[in-house]
């Protein structure tokens, strides 16, 4: 029989031969594990905690999957950082959003001058996008503008304005959507060619460069073209006006058009939805379209790119699809089902995501990290009842079930929402950025509110240094059903600014990376009532030390 202790050292051997490697040759096999495992190798005993407390290769490694990031590889970077110069940038980033100095000095004011109801804005990657739709001002529709805003010196920066009927090379043409990317010089309009679009049933896309106005070098053609079925065509007894949608990540572009009802008379009446996909840099043609029937009571549909290859589609439940193969029909991997029925929704991803795989070298020049595709959060929006669900979307990757279409597993609420999830009142306004969320609560008095910004991250409670407030327990939210609440438990911190806002100074609000944005609106005139514009946009940075 084996001695107890003969075995208990030969147990121990090979620690003691790992720790006998030289320090290097240590840190080089930590290197490839995940990040947690290499914060749960320090508890093992002190030796392994020394070997990760002198390497800053390894804090790094932790840190960047802590907060949920990925690295940018060295090679594409402008000029040399070392890793703990980065590792010092990256926990100073994380900690100037926790201390949250809304009256700091580091801001700019920019004069905007628009139309609040009848413009479009956006901002991405740094810069400012605005559409002014068509409209019976004949001097101002389908007009656009693209706008730096605080660029970087080795940041590529793009400035432009489409006067009228200057954005579409068909006269005339009844545009439906813009949508600006300057991290891929891209500009992508959706029209018709005819203005009653329900009557038609015929789109363009129409995929251009932002700084001029040739077919952008990476599509395939000038025009993607498109031809369906509208609700108008089957439901001549009431009013239905389309919805259309256009959005891009990265080469996946998708139009989504969902019907408007405007005083149904029928419960029972179904109409068609459709969505469209295309691989832009490879086709202008696409096999890869989805389309059902909703009922008219169901108000809204939306839809959001997740990951390089996953498409979600968001109405009464979230149904996950793959897009891997754009030359076949989306298909179904799973349906997430939603505690109660929705209306009025909208799905909210940080504004500067795009695809990590395709945009990673361009992003570069900008940055030494960017989000995690797979740990990112999603903000589901409804307005009926007026709540905010804030979600992983680590829950969409984490798939078991290996059946895709009509066998697709459907994962209750209870399964799947409650750890995954954090959800809130009063959705009025609400923007995310990888896994930090700011929200605009009430602040006590009519039309004043406080920002709150909450990050999710797993290293948040450690960076916080004692600011802001942990909470991990779970919290019950009022439905719209009196009595009934919805629990959820996704971990955060909080911090909330001193600084009072009033309704007006937060017409539009967006974060990113590096700062936040409101736009506010000005007095409307004296003999001008109606005449709302956006009078400027004010630009905060969390201020840290840059060592590079």
């Amino acid at each position: 029989m084996n001695d107890p202790m003969d075995q208990a050292r030969e147990d121990m051997r090979p620690q003691a031969e790992f720790l006998a490697l030289v320090d290097e040759l240590r840190f080089y096999i930590l290197s490839f594990l995940p990040w947690q495992d290499i914060l749960r190798c320090t508890s093992v005993c002190k030796a392994l905690r020394q070997t990760y407390v002198s390497s800053s290769e390894l804090q790094y490694i932790v840190e960047l999957g802590g907060q949920r990031l990925l690295p940018v590889p060295i090679a594409y970077l402008g000029k040399h950082t070392s890793v703990s110069q980065r590792l010092q940038l990256l926990r100073d980033k994380a900690h100037a959003w926790f201390q949250f100095n809304l009256h700091a000095h580091s801001f700019q004011t920019f004069s905007l001058q628009e139309q609040v109801y009848e413009v479009g804005i956006s901002l991405v990657d740094g810069h400012l996008c605005l559409w002014s739709p068509y409209h019976e001002t004949e001097d101002s529709r389908n007009s656009a503008k693209i706008v730096p805003i605080l660029p970087k010196p080795s940041q590529q920066t793009i400035e432009r304005h489409w006067s009228p009927g200057s954005l579409c090379p068909v006269p005339d043409a009844y545009i439906v959507d813009v949508y600006m990317d300057p991290v891929q010089n891209l500009i992508a309009i959706a029209y018709a060619v005819h203005s009653n679009v329900l009557l038609e049933g015929r789109f363009y896309v129409d995929i251009r460069t932002l700084d001029g106005d040739d077919i952008h070098p990476q599509a395939a053609g000038q025009t993607l073209v498109l031809s369906v079925v509208t609700a108008q065509s089957r439901h001549d007894w009431f009013t239905i006006t389309e919805v259309l949608k256009l959005k891009v990540f990265g080469r996946h572009l998708a139009l989504q058009c969902s019907p408007v009802f405007d005083d149904p008379v029928s419960t029972t009446s179904r109409v068609i939805w459709w969505l469209q996909l295309w691989d832009w840099q490879h086709s202008t043609t696409s096999n890869s379209k989805l389309s059902d029937t909703m009922s008219h009571f169901q108000e809204s549909i939306d839809f959001c790119f997740v990951g390089n290859d996953r498409l979600l589609m968001a109405s009464n439940d979230l149904k996950l699809y793959s897009i891997s193969d754009m030359s076949r029909k989306p298909q179904l991997l799973a349906c997430y089902s939603l505690p109660f029925p929705m209306a009025n929704t909208r799905c909210l991803l940080p504004i500067h995501v795009t695809a990590h795989s395709s945009q990673i070298q361009m992003q570069a020049q900008q940055t030494m990290w960017t989000s995690d595709p797979e740990h990112r959060l999603l903000c589901y929006v409804t307005l009926r009842p007026r709540l905010v669900f804030v979600i992983s979307t680590k829950v969409f990757f984490d798939l078991d079930s290996e059946p895709v279409g009509e066998k697709a597993v459907t994962i209750p609420w209870q399964n799947w929402g409650p750890t995954n999830t954090r959800v809130f009142p009063d959705s009025w306004k609400v923007c995310v950025s990888g896994n930090r969320v700011l929200h605009a609560f009430p602040a006590g008095t009519r039309s004043r509110y406080k920002l709150h910004m909450m990050d999710f991250s797993p290293l948040g409670v450690e960076r916080r240094q004692g600011l802001g407030r942990v909470v991990r327990e779970p919290s019950a939210t009022e439905t719209h059903e009196p009595g009934k609440t919805l629990t959820t438990s996704l971990p955060y911190v909080e911090v909330v600014s001193d600084r009072v806002f009033d309704a007006t100074e937060l017409i539009g609000m967006w974060i990113d990376r590096d700062r936040i944005y409101l736009a506010k609106m000005m007095d409307a005139l004296e003999d001008n009532p109606g005449d709302l514009r956006l009078d400027q946009l004010e630009v905060i940075e969390m201020p840290i030390f840059d060592p590079s």
